[in-house]
């Protein structure tokens, strides 16, 4: 790989503008890549994306998948359990703070 793939710049993005402008938390960074990379790795994803796999169960970073779809299936899951008298009992880590409505 040429070490030119491997740079990028990192851009602070706001995630929410109705929050302090001035306070860390409410930033996230995007990277924005050489265009020569993106292309080889359009390339390779192509060739070999029928070799890639994840579990059913791996939310993140994945097409047509989301926050919302983990939610979703945790709800299920526990709904079904306590319906059947079942103990219940989570770990939670690497939650989103500003979640208004966890199930």
């Amino acid at each position: 790989m040429p070490d030119g793939f491997g740079y990028g710049m990192v851009i602070p993005l706001v995630k929410n503008t109705d929050g302090n402008a001035f306070v860390t938390d409410n930033y996230r960074g995007i990277t924005i890549s050489p265009v020569i990379s993106k292309i080889f790795e359009m390339v390779i994803m192509r060739l070999f994306d029928h070799l890639l796999t994840s579990d059913p169960l791996q939310f993140g970073f994945k097409q047509n998948s989301s926050y919302n779809h983990a939610l979703f299936k945790l709800k299920t899951v526990i709904n079904h359990l306590v319906a059947n008298s079942a103990t219940v009992i989570i770990c939670a880590l690497d939650m989103i703070k500003e979640s208004r409505d966890p199930f």
